[in-house]
C-alpha cells in the first residue's frame, strides 16, 4: 500500500510537471537551450577529461602503485581523485573500486562520508568571476577543511587489506572504454540538472519570489544555475555563503545523481546525505571566520 501511493504521488506530479511544461513551451525550450550552453561551456570542459583520465590510470594499476606508499592504496586514490574531479567522482570511484574489490565496504561508506569536493578548475575558473580570487579560493579551504574533519572524526575502523592485480586491456580498447564511461557520467549530471532546474524554472514562473528566495530555489534544485543566479545578489557574504552552500550540500540534481551511482551496491546514501547537512554546517562556520 505505501509503495503503491509514492507510486502514485510520483505519477500525478509527473504529470503536473509535464502539463506546465506543454502549457509553457516557448519558456521550457528556451530555458533548456540556455542551460544545455551554461553546462557545455562552464561544466564539461572541467571534469570530462578528468574522467577519461582517471579511468585510464586504474587500467594502467595505479592502485598498485600506490600501494607502495600506504596500506590503503585504493582509498587514497578515491580521495585524490575525488579533490581533483570534483563530484560526483566520489561515489563513482568509490563504487568502481568497491567492485574491483580494491576497497571494503567499511571504507567504501567511509569515503561517501567526506569525498565530496568541487572541481578545482571551476572554482578558480566560473567562481572566481564571480566573486573573487581570494573569495573562491577562501571557499574552496572552507569544504576541504569540512569534510578533512569529518574523515578524521568520523571514520569507522577497518583492518580489512585489499588488494588486487588489475588486468591490464590495450591502450585503445582502454581509452574506448574510458570515453564512454566518461560520456555516460556527463549524460547523467546533464540529463538530472536540466530535468530538476526546468522544475526550478516553473516554480518561479508562478511564483513570485524575492531575489534571495529565487536564488535558493534554484540552487536547492540544480547546483549551476544556483550558483549563477547569485550575480543578483549585491552583498557579497551572502553571494558567498550562498554559493560555499550549493557546493558543500549539493543540489536535489547532484543528490540524485549519486543515488543513481549507488543505486545497486550496499553502500548507504542516508549516511551520504546526513553528512553533507553536517559538512556543510561547519564549512560556512570556518568560512565565517576567516572571511
Amino acid at each position: 500500500m505505501k509503495k503503491t501511493s509514492k507510486t502514485n504521488l510520483i505519477l500525478l506530479f509527473l504529470l503536473v510537471i509535464l502539463t506546465l511544461y506543454l502549457l509553457n513551451s516557448k519558456l521550457i525550450i528556451t530555458s533548456t537551450l540556455e542551460y544545455i550552453e551554461l553546462f557545455i561551456t562552464k561544466l564539461f570542459p572541467t571534469s570530462f577529461l578528468l574522467y577519461i583520465i582517471s579511468s585510464l590510470l586504474i587500467n594502467y594499476q595505479i592502485i598498485e602503485t600506490l600501494n607502495i606508499i600506504t596500506e590503503k592504496p585504493g582509498k587514497l586514490y578515491v580521495i585524490i581523485m575525488s579533490i581533483i574531479c570534483g563530484f560526483p567522482s566520489g561515489p563513482k570511484h568509490t563504487k568502481e573500486l568497491l567492485e574491483k574489490n580494491y576497497i571494503s565496504r567499511t571504507t567504501a561508506n567511509n569515503l561517501l562520508k567526506f569525498t565530496h569536493f568541487p572541481n578545482p578548475l571551476f572554482i578558480l575558473g566560473s567562481i572566481s568571476s564571480l566573486l573573487t580570487t581570494k573569495l573562491a579560493l577562501k571557499i574552496l579551504f572552507s569544504i576541504y577543511i569540512s569534510n578533512f574533519i569529518i574523515s578524521f572524526f568520523a571514520k569507522e575502523k577497518d583492518n580489512t587489506l585489499l588488494i588486487k592485480c588489475n588486468n591490464q586491456t590495450d591502450f585503445s580498447k582502454a581509452l574506448n572504454q574510458a570515453i564512454t564511461s566518461s560520456f555516460k557520467l556527463q549524460i547523467l549530471i546533464l540529463g538530472t540538472n536540466l530535468f530538476f532546474y526546468l522544475i526550478s524554472v516553473i516554480i518561479v514562473h508562478y511564483i513570485k519570489t524575492t531575489t534571495i528566495v529565487y536564488v535558493f530555489i534554484n540552487g536547492i534544485f540544480d547546483l549551476i544555475k544556483g550558483i549563477f543566479s547569485t550575480t543578483l545578489i549585491s552583498n557579497i557574504l551572502i553571494r558567498s555563503i550562498l554559493i560555499l552552500t550549493f557546493l558543500s550540500f549539493g543540489s536535489l540534481s547532484i543528490h540524485i545523481q549519486i543515488k543513481s551511482i549507488l543505486s545497486d551496491t550496499s553502500l548507504k546514501y542516508n549516511s551520504f546525505l546526513i553528512w553533507r547537512i553536517i559538512s556543510t554546517v561547519i564549512s560556512i562556520i570556518i568560512f565565517l571566520l576567516i572571511y
